[in-house]
C-alpha cells in the first residue's frame, strides 16, 4: 500500500490542480473583512480574514512576490516572523515562497494542491545574508535542486549547514508537518536522527529546492479539519530507502503508463462556496 501511494505520488507531482470550474479564488484580490478563520482542510478549504505578511522584516524575505501568495492566518504570519529571528541569530535570511491567496483556496494553474486554507508556506531551500541578498533575487532567482534523483543522492548544491534551516523551522510547537524529498530526509537522519523534530519532517516527492512547512489548526478554530495525528518516531527507517529508490526508478525509466488517474476535485466546504455566492 505504502509503495503504490509513492508511486501515485510520484507520478503525479507535476501535473497541474487546475480544473475546469466555473470559480477561481485569484480572482480576490483582497482578505474577507472580519476575525480570521481557518476553514476546511489544507487541500479543500480557505481562508477568512487573512493577513498580509510584510514584505521583509528581521531574518525574513519575501520571494515571488508578484504571484499575490502571502497571506495566511495570524497563526502562520506570526510562526514566520519568528523564525525570521531565529534565523537573524544565524545571520541568515529566510526566504519565504508562497503562502495562501487572499481568501486561500485552490490555486489554478498551479501545482499546489494545498496552500488552501493559510496554514501551509513554501520556504526556499537556500541561504543568503541580509548584506547578500539583492532585490533582483525576488522574482528571478532559481534555487537549486539540491538532489540527483537517479543515483538517489544529494548533489553539490546541498550544505550541511541547511540542517540548522530545518531545526530553526521545525522546532516550533505548532509546526504539524515539513515535506521535504526524501533523499533530503536520509541526510537530516545522518547527521542527527534523535532530534526532537525529526519525526515532524515527512518524506515527500518534488521538493528538493524549497521546504513545505503546515501548521497546526490554530486553537478554537472550530471548522479546520486536522490531519491525522504523526507518530514521534523520527521515520529515520526501511520504508525511507523505498521512498528513495521509488523515485530513482522513475528519473530512470519514467512513469508506467496508467499508473496514474487524476483525482476529482471535491465539492467546496459549504462556507467556502458562499464566498463565491456572495461575490455575484
Amino acid at each position: 500500500m505504502h509503495h503504490l501511494l509513492r508511486t501515485l505520488l510520484l507520478i503525479g507531482f507535476s501535473i497541474s490542480v487546475s480544473t475546469a470550474q466555473n470559480y477561481s479564488y485569484k480572482d480576490f484580490k483582497t482578505p474577507t473583512e472580519g476575525a480570521s478563520e481557518v476553514v476546511g482542510g489544507y487541500a479543500n478549504g480557505c481562508l477568512l480574514g487573512a493577513e498580509k505578511m510584510a514584505m521583509s522584516g528581521p531574518g525574513f524575505q519575501l520571494v515571488h512576490q508578484s504571484r499575490q501568495r502571502h497571506f495566511g492566518h495570524p497563526a502562520l504570519v506570526n510562526y514566520l516572523k519568528n523564525v525570521g529571528l531565529e534565523r537573524e541569530k544565524r545571520g541568515q535570511l529566510l526566504l519565504v515562497s508562497d503562502m495562501s491567496q487572499p481568501r486561500g483556496g485552490r490555486m489554478h494553474h498551479s501545482a499546489h494542491a494545498s496552500h488552501q486554507n493559510g496554514l501551509d508556506v513554501d520556504i526556499w531551500l537556500y541561504e543568503f545574508t541580509p548584506e547578500a541578498f539583492q532585490e533582483s533575487y525576488i522574482e528571478g532567482f532559481g534555487v537549486p535542486s539540491v538532489v540527483d534523483k537517479a543515483k538517489g543522492a544529494l548533489n553539490h548544491h546541498w550544505r550541511e549547514d541547511y540542517f540548522h534551516l530545518f531545526a530553526d523551522i521545525a522546532s516550533f510547537p505548532e509546526v504539524d508537518r515539513v515535506f521535504i524529498n526524501p533523499v533530503i530526509k536520509k541526510e537530516l537522519c545522518n547527521i542527527d536522527e534523535n532530534a526532537d523534530w525529526q519525526y515532524k519532517v515527512r518524506p515527500w516527492f518534488g521538493h528538493d529546492d524549497h521546504l513545505h512547512v503546515r501548521l497546526q489548526c490554530p486553537e478554537g478554530a472550530t471548522d479546520c479539519m486536522k490531519q491525522a495525528a504523526i507518530p514521534k518516531v523520527s521515520g529515520c527507517n526501511a520504508d525511507l530507502d523505498n521512498w528513495i529508490k521509488d523515485q530513482s526508478d522513475v528519473a530512470i525509466n519514467g512513469p508506467k503508463k496508467g499508473s496514474y488517474q487524476k483525482p476529482e476535485t471535491p465539492a467546496l466546504h459549504p462556507r467556502c462556496q458562499m464566498l463565491f455566492e456572495e461575490s455575484i
